[in-house]
């Protein structure tokens, strides 16, 4: 802080510039953001010069924030989506194990379903990806990386359980909830079973339940 002559104190961040400009280009890269959920929400994958129709930008514009698809849609998704959970510092009693886990799943089964045609959406891109390295093409871009939600979200209510289960039994269960969470399970569920919504739930919670208990029960 600082006394101004007549002896008030003066906020610091009063005496920063102002940039409008920094602000506008902000403004600019969220409008191009918020079209490529639009689309993604569409179910369509947008490429860049889609974000910028939609956000009403020029493409020379939209490309200088993001320089390809896959740039684009990974922050789309990074801004839309958790990416931080914070670990269950409850006492971890093993007896409560499976109920711990089936409720972790059941709120990053609402954020699966809350967000399906975006998550189809980063899919179809990796798989789009994947095809091409597989026909021997470079891509130009980075490849999407998928899993950085749900492995934080799933190791973040697996931590109580560090002291309680081996190191092991802790991997091979956060790799196995990780199939149930997530576009994969979308897929199976909702489009080869043709499950609701709530009945996707159900199963998937249940297969949760199955897996906390025998992780457990291998331990006792």
């Amino acid at each position: 802080m600082s006394i101004s002559p007549d002896g008030s104190v003066e906020d610091p961040s009063a005496l920063v510039p102002h940039d409008p400009r920094a602000n506008q280009r902000e403004r600019t890269r969220l409008a191009i953001m918020d079209g490529a959920r639009k689309l993604l929400r569409e179910g369509k994958v947008p490429s860049v010069a889609d974000a910028a129709e939609v956000a009403r930008v020029s493409r020379a514009t939209a490309y200088r924030y993001f320089p390809t698809q896959g740039a684009l849609i990974q922050e789309a998704v990074r801004t839309d989506l958790p990416q931080t959970w914070e670990s269950d510092k409850r006492h971890a009693e093993l007896a409560s194990f499976a109920d711990r886990v089936e409720c972790a799943v059941a709120q990053m089964l609402k954020l699966t379903h809350d967000n399906d045609t975006i998550l189809r959406g980063v899919l179809l891109l990796s798989l789009q990806q994947w095809a091409a390295i597989q026909d021997g093409e470079k891509l130009e871009e980075e490849p999407i990386r998928r899993g950085t939600g749900r492995i934080p979200a799933i190791q973040a209510a697996l931590a109580p359980y560090q002291d309680t289960l081996t190191p092991a039994a802790l991997r091979r269960l956060t790799i196995a909830l990780s199939l149930i969470v997530g576009a994969e399970s979308l897929v199976v569920l909702r489009d080869i079973w043709n499950l609701d919504e709530t009945e996707a739930k159900e199963v998937a919670r249940w297969i949760a339940r199955m897996l906390a208990q025998a992780t457990a029960n291998a331990i006792e």
